[in-house]
């Protein structure tokens, strides 16, 4: 049985292949003219998911490298800004050296203002911005990190408050590494060990037992109250004796020696814990006697007692104050009280037992202090304002130096830290371009044209095609020849 195969057929076939060589041409010249092999997922399923796969490496590579970058930014600022700061109290530490050698007030004083400065630098770089943020508070980079505060007290501490974040902030490269960039301030200009508390004077009292907190230094004002005469001896406190009496103690810790030379106690001797002999009178209501050891105290001697010889002993009440007298605590002459400071609520124990004296007494509190409360103590001290000894101020400022050595270290140990974080961020950021670097290369290779290829393929294929369209010519006559035979 004879087929016959229609026309209908060679012409189907003609399209079909003049259409696949065409679009085969328009492909060829689009890679050509864009140098892109591919273009949708149809074309290569499997060499466009290995081209997407790579793009997406690339985007995650380029934020890590943007990520990087502006962490070494971060870091490469505060180093600097932390070097100058180390370098700052470099020179506060020779001003206060010369500062201990130094006799002279006028010198004394151009040194503080030179410490003042330094002062006035550090506040500056405590309160650095980068771009809007501060680099010294931690996570909370939009709020000014420190204030700076006046002292509510003379002689007190001067008021620093941080407002930064105890958290350190921090940058995340890729999944799982995380780089610390902006350091809170706290833990970089203070933050210390707190010591046990210091007093200086010569009132007799002591550092009680517990740990106060009040932070930096106060002063401890031992104030007199009342003179109490134990009976007997018809000897009274004068008029100027609250308050204006310099002795404190329980009874029998001061006393007087009281000798009637007349008889009927009109006149005689009186001294104070032995020391030199004052003349009385009965008409003396506030009659002023002092020991060898300067203390006085205001006496009414009209009511002596006949033919009175012998000792009295003396109680002698007061109260202690660390907050300039606005808030007062009575002595009880016990091994621990504590006294309060109304204007911080901050508080230290103080042993009273051995106290005999009134005057100001100096408290310090070593490892609480801040780079600027340590700063603005040496510019005090330096002026005067404790009237301190030579040897006071001397040792004073002694200490200042040991406390200036820490903070330093404490500089430059972060220093260390943020810059060997460097290094570290130094090598991944070269990591982090050889990888880009790398999976650009196998981009190039999945996506780019091979031109020479492409070339020779589209020749081809227009070849193809023209011999296509010649063949379904010469068909379409024969076949219209033979129609018309």
């Amino acid at each position: 049985m004879l087929y016959r195969v229609p026309s209908s057929h060679f012409s189907s076939q003609a399209i079909f292949y003049a259409n696949r060589l065409n679009s085969n041409v328009a492909a060829y010249q689009k890679q050509i003219a864009s140098g892109m092999r591919l273009h949708r997922p149809s074309e290569e399923p499997v060499s466009f998911r290995q081209a997407s796969s790579l793009t997406a490496q690339m985007e995650q590579l380029d934020a890590d490298y943007f990520i990087i970058r502006d962490s070494e930014s971060k870091l490469n600022q505060s180093v600097s800004i932390l070097t100058e700061a180390a370098d700052l109290l470099s020179t506060a530490k020779v001003l206060t050296q010369q500062g201990i050698q130094s006799l002279s007030q006028s010198e004394r004083d151009a040194l503080a203002i030179e410490v003042e400065n330094i002062l006035a630098g550090m506040k500056r770089i405590a309160q650095t911005q980068a771009a809007g943020a501060f680099i010294f508070g931690g996570a909370r980079t939009n709020a000014n990190p420190f204030t700076f505060g006046e002292r509510s007290v003379a002689g007190g501490t001067l008021p620093v408050t941080y407002n930064g974040s105890e958290v350190t902030s921090r940058a995340f490269v890729g999944a799982t590494l995380t780089v610390d960039t902006y350091y809170p301030g706290h833990n970089i200009f203070g933050r210390f060990e707190r010591k046990d508390a210091q007093i200086f004077g010569s009132t007799g009292a002591k550092i009680g037992q517990g740990t106060a907190n009040i932070i930096g230094r106060a002063t401890l004002q031992v104030r007199h109250t009342e003179t109490i005469f134990a009976p007997g001896s018809g000897i009274a406190a004068g008029t100027s004796s609250p308050g204006n009496d310099s002795i404190i103690g329980p009874s029998g810790v001061h006393f007087v020696e009281i000798i009637d030379t007349v008889g009927d106690g009109s006149a005689g001797t009186i001294s104070l814990n032995g020391g030199p002999e004052f003349a009385f009178s009965n008409a003396d209501t506030n009659l002023e006697i002092r020991d060898r050891s300067g203390n006085r105290i205001f006496v009414n001697t009209t009511n002596i007692t006949a033919g009175f010889f012998g000792t009295v002993n003396i109680q002698a009440n007061g109260t202690l104050s660390v907050d300039n007298g606005l808030s007062s605590l009575a002595i009880d002459f016990s091994s621990s009280q504590t006294v309060v400071d109304s204007t911080t609520n901050r508080f230290v124990h103080i042993d009273s037992t051995s106290i005999k004296a009134v005057g100001d007494d100096y408290l310090e509190f070593p490892g609480t202090s801040n780079a600027f409360q340590i700063l603005d103590e040496i510019v005090q001290d330096l002026r005067g304002a404790r009237n301190l000894s030579n040897a006071d101020f001397a040792h004073s400022l002694d200490r200042r130096l040991s406390e200036l050595d820490i903070v330093a270290n404490n500089i430059l140990d972060t220093v260390g830290r943020q810059s060997a974080t460097l290094y570290s961020l130094r090598q991944l950021d070269s990591r982090v371009a050889d990888f880009r670097t790398d999976a650009e290369e196998r981009l190039s290779i999945i996506q780019s044209t091979n031109i020479a290829d492409a070339i020779m393929r589209l020749t081809n294929d227009q070849n193809l095609l023209q011999y296509t369209y010649a063949i379904t010519a010469q068909i379409a006559s024969v076949q219209l020849l033979n129609f018309l035979r």
